[in-house]
C-alpha cells in the first residue's frame, strides 16, 4: 500500500470528504485527490497539516507503523503489510523453515522464478 492510499483510509476513518479535508488544511479538493492517487506529493507544511487534520503520524502514512528491536540494538520498521506477509509465510511451516535455512539464497531463487510462477508480473 502506498502513501496516498493510507491518506485516503485515514480521511475516510475521520469521516471527512476530500472537500472537507481540503477546506480544513487550506487547499483545493483536487489537491487532496491528487495526493490520494499519488499523482502529487504535498509540500512539507501541507503534509504537516494533513497529519494534524487526520490525527496520524508520518510513519503511519509512510507505512512504518512498527519498530522492532532486538538485543543487539538492531532496529527495523515494519508496515502492516509487512506483518501480513510474514504471518502468511509462518502459516506454512515448510516454506517458513526453508526460507529460514538460507534466506538470501531462497529469496533469490524465488525472485528468479517469479515471472514463471506468476506470469502477470512484469
Amino acid at each position: 500500500m502506498v502513501a496516498g492510499q493510507r491518506l485516503r483510509e485515514a480521511r475516510k476513518k475521520a469521516h471527512l470528504t476530500q472537500t472537507e479535508l481540503a477546506r480544513i488544511i487550506g487547499v483545493k479538493a483536487a489537491e487532496i485527490s491528487q495526493y490520494e492517487s499519488n499523482k502529487r506529493t504535498p509540500r512539507w507544511p501541507t503534509f504537516n497539516k494533513l497529519l494534524d487534520a487526520l490525527n496520524i503520524t508520518a510513519d503511519e502514512v509512510l507505512g512504518r507503523e512498527l519498530t522492532v528491536h532486538d538485543d543487539e540494538d538492531y532496529e527495523i520498521k515494519l508496515a502492516k503489510e509487512d506483518l501480513e506477509i510474514l504471518s502468511n509465510i509462518k502459516a506454512h511451516p515448510t516454506l517458513y523453515k526453508t526460507l529460514l535455512a538460507d534466506p538470501e539464497r531462497n529469496i533469490r531463487v524465488i525472485n528468479n522464478n517469479l515471472k514463471r510462477v506468476l506470469p502477470e508480473i512484469k
